[in-house]
């Protein structure tokens, strides 16, 4: 078969829900993704109270269920908050923060498209898209045509690619990750380790980098810590310096001998208008990630489904999929990565100048409102209450 209604490139969570979507109502559809699943990739892993919401919408799972299955693998009631060695908010939260690997996570959500009906094809990367008519061509010398077409293939998309899009505008607030795992095994009997090394809740700490935050995350096996933000400017190889003054912080050794994994970050350079033809992009692809606290696990699920409705509306009732998408994103997507980049900017700018009190008045007076904010219980405006 070589022509489908929906043709998705990219298996990770924003093209597995789209495909969910799309395969559940009866639609005809094809995931391409480079990789075999399951397969790696880089990210902290944390999943906040919205991400949940849209995982039981799109698959009918809960975190209780969730955690029977494996997917979860650790919970936290707890956080904290630090700027270098002072604490500036953390307590008990309002709701748990979940955990997961994204190699046993993302294998778990394209399963599910695929059990939904979808036709899923791994180890076979898309190269070549023509947006207009939905068209791709493929690592291995296939082509597929399909009615509609979804780029949901990562902040590197090939889709996006063939988009139009500015580079230069991409690129400009493209940020980068770092990231080092630590194996409770070879944490173990160690000394000399900040305490947030081996606490099972998360912490994140500002004054390491400029524009970003460093983070210490607990899994079930290991601890995640790590270091994003952007570049403005700088070279690479001052990130992974942040980060290196930052484990050294956390009292790891320097020849600590585990391998520094890198990856490429969209941290405020969204696209306003991701519809190009007959395709639409969702998730990373389209730079849809929350710039401030950097969540994208949500943001993937959420335009992924967002975008699949909309092409399911098109095929259905002859809507304007483009049209479905934006409105969208403009009435729930937009206006939180807006807010929060606004808020990013300007605690960054306090913490460049060096003036924390501001910082901690805002982190440690929001309390439960800070909490829900991260959830996605409060907007990013005026911490105003969500319903």
């Amino acid at each position: 078969m070589t022509g489908y209604d929906v043709i998705i490139a990219g298996g990770g969570p924003a093209g597995a829900a789209a495909a969910t979507v799309l395969a559940g109502a009866g639609v005809s559809v094809l995931v391409l993704d480079k990789a075999d699943f399951p397969r790696d990739k880089l990210c902290a892993g944390l999943l906040t109270w919205k991400t949940l919401q849209t995982l039981t919408r799109v698959f009918g799972e809960t975190a209780a269920s969730l955690q029977a299955l494996g997917v979860i693998n650790h919970a936290s009631d707890r956080y904290r908050i630090r700027h270098l060695h002072h604490e500036l908010s953390g307590g008990k939260l309002v709701y748990p923060f979940h955990f997961v690997e994204r190699r046993v996570f993302d294998a778990f959500c394209l399963e599910r498209a695929r059990a939904a009906g979808a036709e899923v094809r791994t180890g076979d990367a898309v190269t070549w898209a023509d947006v207009a008519t939905a068209t791709v061509r493929t690592a291995q010398g296939r082509e597929f045509t399909g009615r509609r077409l979804i780029g949901a293939d990562g902040a590197m998309s090939r889709v996006r690619a063939h988009c139009g899009v500015d580079t230069t505008r991409w690129r400009d607030e493209m940020g980068m990750g770092l990231e080092v795992y630590l194996p409770r095994a070879w944490l173990a009997g160690r000394t000399g380790l900040h305490e947030d090394v081996t606490a099972d809740f998360p912490t994140i700490y500002s004054g390491f980098i400029d524009a970003g935050y460093c983070w210490s995350f607990p899994h079930r096996d290991r601890v995640i810590v790590g270091i994003c933000g952007l570049y403005h400017g700088k070279p690479a190889r001052m990130i992974r310096d942040c980060l290196d003054e930052f484990l050294t912080f956390l009292g790891l050794p320097k020849d600590h001998g585990l391998p520094v994994r890198a990856h490429p970050l969209p941290y405020g350079n969204w696209l306003s208008r991701p519809s190009f033809g007959r395709t639409l992009l969702a998730g990373d692809a389209a730079g849809l990630v929350e710039p401030f606290f950097g969540e994208g696990i949500h943001y993937a699920l959420r335009t992924g489904e967002m975008a699949g409705r909309a092409c399911l509306a098109a095929i259905s009732q002859g809507a304007d999929p483009a049209a479905v998408y934006q409105a969208d994103l403009e009435r729930e997507i937009f206006p939180e990565l807006t807010w929060a980049k606004h808020l990013r900017n300007l605690l960054y700018w306090f913490v460049r100048s060096g003036m924390i009190l501001p910082v901690r008045a805002f982190l440690g007076g929001g309390g439960v409102k800070l909490q829900e904010l991260v959830h996605g219980m409060r907007s990013f405006r005026l911490l105003r209450k969500l319903t």
